[in-house]
């Protein structure tokens, strides 16, 4: 039986993983994982080893791990890598003593980076401790959170190509279904959520999201100074807004110095519910304030025109886009036509 230990493999970067752990230069490999497939055709036991041992190295399996054996599925399209331990003791997941093994549980996969076009599949009987304290209690894995059906690495390449793509485009280049592609999307989620600390968020950003072509609302939180979302609700109704504050402890809540939004009543109801002294730090943003400002300039202009069209004057007529026209975009024969209207 083969079995290699190495240094942990660093998440995140793939290309780097395959041939550099750390500074330590891999053995020239075919690219992807090449030499797995040519184990099928490996009759030389001491080639066999080195390719076992090998694949234990660019997985990053440490001891007390190892891989016991790789088989090649070539009808399937598939590499399976057969991991076992050696004999010892393992810690509580609950209190971190160290214990006796109790039993292991059923054998499962998870699924890996692929091994060029085949899909890369891990096995193992995941152990479980006799804790004195809390009884049987399943060993945490070292490539997997609890749960997943995916390795960490897996996952993480999936969470890198959704910063870029759809889930349904992630899924279909990876082979995941939606549902599983989702999956690991709110266990990132959840994982950052947890990581989050309470810090001061001074300037936040409020606004709503149409979805479905204008269909669905969603209301979504900024900190604008860290440039990240803090939070994400359905609707644009006041309800949609008041959650969030809740999620604030009151020292976050005090340190709110502006927020930014724009002239929807619901937001600014729940914004003057929540937040004390709301009115003095509401900050209405730009864009909305020209909107409504050419909005008013437009009421006046037609009704002013209507005014002047009873008496024969059409000078007002279909000059709409001159009165909304910033002065300083203005040609010199707009600018000219203009003069006399004012």
């Amino acid at each position: 039986m083969a079995r290699a230990t190495s240094e942990a493999v660093p998440a995140g970067r793939y290309v780097s993983q395959l041939r550099n752990l750390r500074g330590r230069t891999l053995p020239n490999l075919s690219p992807g994982w090449g030499f797995v497939l040519e184990l099928a055709k490996w009759n030389d036991h001491s080639k066999s080893l080195q390719c076992v041992a090998t694949t234990s190295t660019i997985l990053g399996i440490q001891s007390p791990w190892y891989v016991e054996r790789v088989e090649l599925k070539l009808e399937a399209g598939e590499v399976h890598v057969h991991l076992e331990h050696e004999n010892v003791e393992w810690q509580c997941s609950e209190c971190g003593n160290k214990c006796a093994l109790y039993d292991h549980q059923p054998e499962r996969q998870w699924r890996h980076l692929d091994t060029c076009q085949y899909r890369t599949i891990l096995h193992a009987r995941p152990p479980r401790s006799n804790c004195s304290e809390h009884g049987p209690r399943q060993v945490r894995l070292e490539w997997a959170e609890p749960g997943s059906r995916f390795t960490m690495l897996m996952q993480a390449m999936a969470i890198e190509w959704l910063k870029h793509a759809s889930q349904k485009a992630v899924g279909k280049q990876l082979r995941l279904s939606w549902d599983e592609i989702h999956g690991i999307m709110e266990r990132a989620v959840s994982r950052g959520l947890k990581r989050r600390q309470a810090e001061p968020v001074a300037r936040l950003g409020i606004d709503e999201k149409s979805t479905r072509r204008g269909q669905r609302y969603l209301t979504l939180v900024n900190d604008l100074d860290r440039s990240r979302v803090l939070y994400v609700s359905e609707d644009r109704e006041q309800r949609s807004l008041d959650g969030f504050w809740a999620t604030l402890t009151p020292e976050q809540l005090n340190s709110i110095q502006a927020v930014a939004l724009d002239m929807w009543d619901a937001y600014l109801n729940s914004l003057r519910a929540h937040l004390p002294d709301a009115d003095s730090k509401i900050v209405f943003d730009k864009f909305h304030i020209a909107q409504h400002l050419g909005e008013a300039v437009d009421e006046v202009r037609r009704k002013e025109n209507k005014d002047l069209y009873r008496i024969g004057d059409k000078q007002l007529k279909e000059t709409r886009f001159k009165w909304l026209k910033n002065p300083k975009n203005m040609t010199e024969k707009q600018k000219n036509s203009f003069g006399p209207l004012r």
